[in-house]
């Protein structure tokens, strides 16, 4: 009887290494075998999202998405962070790697664009109502820093306001004289300096409870983006006339280890899904 124990225990302990070496076998083999370094602007991060699944799935691959400032992206890169694919918020990045032979095939190619709003704090306490209001004494604005894609567009736009609006010689002055020296008022109410346009757009949307900003200057996407997913955010346009346009553009890098599959996800963008994709979510219109 012991010895019938014995032998029906030996046999249950080699079915179970047997078992566990296939699971260990199945999931091994169903694992993804190809890792592909993604460096996006953080304006891109939420799009990204929406695809990454289902590219994974597809190609058998995992994507690692390393998100922030394109200007901090194109910093990691030149100073030799692994990176295969870069979608940067300003085509400048890209042309300057480019200039410095890292790009591979030494291309890269404009993808979609983006344009800028103003993002209100909830409730409007400062009653803004248009782009003038943004100058008036004591609005507390915030912007992202200078040398971020959103706040260079940003520089430029109050620029173009200043100079269109607020030039007497122009065209399409305001006779009302409320843009008259419109940079220097904006600039004396911008009260933070933010390092990518998310930090931007949550600030603004928790400053309902913490009352720190009335407006910041974000991209059109990010209207959009908080329209689908429900935030209750209100939003002021930014007319075309005055509102530089964001060049967003896309490059495999050139020591990346995987081209073929990076091509495909750079394929996936040019491609009229991805151009479907980014229409979507407030790009390239």
């Amino acid at each position: 009887m012991h010895k019938t124990f014995a032998a029906t225990a030996l046999a249950l302990i080699l079915l179970s290494a047997s078992i566990a070496g296939y699971l260990i076998y199945t999931n091994y083999a169903s694992s993804p075998s190809t890792e592909l370094r993604i460096f996006i602007a953080a304006s891109l991060t939420s799009i990204v999202a929406n695809m990454t699944q289902e590219f994974e799935q597809t190609h058998n691959c995992n994507l690692l998405i390393n998100s922030a400032s394109s200007g901090a992206l194109y910093t990691q890169i030149t100073q030799g962070s692994p990176c295969d694919i870069f979608m940067s918020a300003d085509n400048k990045w890209t042309n300057q790697l480019k200039a410095n032979d890292l790009l591979y095939q030494d291309t890269a190619i404009d993808f979609t664009n983006n344009s800028l709003s103003i993002i209100l704090a909830p409730g409007n306490p400062a009653g803004i109502t248009s782009l003038a209001d943004l100058a008036k004494p004591g609005v507390k604005l915030v912007i992202a820093e200078p040398s971020v894609p959103a706040g260079n567009y940003a520089n430029q736009t109050i620029w173009k306001i200043d100079s269109t609006w607020g030039n007497a010689s122009n065209p399409q002055y305001v006779i009302s004289g409320t843009y008259i020296n419109y940079n220097a008022s904006i600039y004396q109410n911008v009260r933070s300096y933010e390092s990518n346009v998310e930090n931007v757009v949550g600030q603004v949307a928790l400053s309902g409870a913490t009352g720190l900003y009335d407006a910041g200057i974000v991209y059109a996407s990010d209207g959009v983006y908080g329209a689908l997913s429900g935030q209750p955010t209100e939003f002021l346009k930014i007319p075309s006339e005055v509102n530089q346009k964001a060049i967003y553009s896309i490059a495999i890098i050139g020591s990346t280890n995987q081209p073929e599959l990076a091509q495909k996800f750079l394929d996936f963008w040019i491609s009229q899904q991805g151009q479907s994709l980014l229409a979507y979510y407030g790009f390239g219109i």
